[in-house]
């Protein structure tokens, strides 16, 4: 799942650009002769934001210790990513909720903006950081990814290799926003489309197949081998 989550984050952060590349440009030295270093700390706040993401949507399934549940859950996931990006207005919906459930820490993002050095160059790590619970669909994909891992580390790690993937054209538009906005902006919907639709297919067949694979439970009296004996 590591790869699912890079191509998401890689092929996803188109929508970024168009969500987040004007915040991306606020961040200090990002036009400086240190800009790389602020890139990097910016994206370090959003990948650490994602990955708290992550962790709290895999409460809701990382005691599930049932192959079929697990399979269940992942189909309906997929199901559920289809559904986002066959029909934006749900997700725009989905993000409207999220902006609401979210205000109070916007309101402690400016409080802390207020008290800040926003010249210093760590100012924006704390960008990246409240940046990336700004409500997103392709955020919320991504934890809907992370849920159906099998333990808290599997989903830190999805959520930091989905934050990975998204560094890159994120990166490009602060070194070249223009013409990334004149020439790629208008591709954002269908790539963003695509690129659910393609994750959905991607997690019904890994659930379908998880079903296929279910282990049946020995009952009393059955004898069956562990491991062959090797001489």
């Amino acid at each position: 799942m590591i790869w699912a989550a890079l191509i998401l984050g890689l092929l996803g952060s188109w929508h970024c650009v168009g969500m987040c590349g004007p915040i991306a440009l606020m961040v200090p030295g990002a036009q400086g002769k240190n800009r790389v270093f602020a890139i990097l700390l910016y994206h370090g706040g959003k990948i650490i934001s994602y990955i708290l993401i992550g962790l709290f949507f895999g409460l809701f399934t990382v005691f599930i210790d049932s192959f079929f549940i697990q399979s269940i859950i992942t189909i309906s996931v997929g199901i559920l990513i289809g559904i986002l990006g066959i029909l934006p207005s749900v997700l725009n919906y989905a993000e409207k909720i999220g902006f609401n459930a979210f205000q109070k820490l916007f309101n402690l993002k400016n409080k802390l903006s207020q008290s800040l050095k926003k010249d210093n160059l760590e100012y924006g790590l704390y960008i990246g950081f409240f940046n990336g619970f700004i409500p997103c669909g392709l955020v919320y994909v991504a934890a809907l990814g992370a849920m159906i891992q099998p333990d808290f580390l599997s989903q830190a790690g999805f959520m930091l290799f989905f934050g990975i993937g998204t560094m890159p054209f994120l990166s490009l538009v602060i070194f070249s926003s223009s013409f990334i906005k004149s020439k790629l902006g208008s591709l954002t919907p269908k790539i963003r489309t695509l690129t659910f639709i393609a994750m959905s297919i991607f997690l019904i067949y890994k659930g379908a197949h998880g079903l296929s694979v279910e282990l049946s439970q020995p009952k009393e009296g059955d004898q069956f081998q562990i491991c062959a004996q090797v001489h």
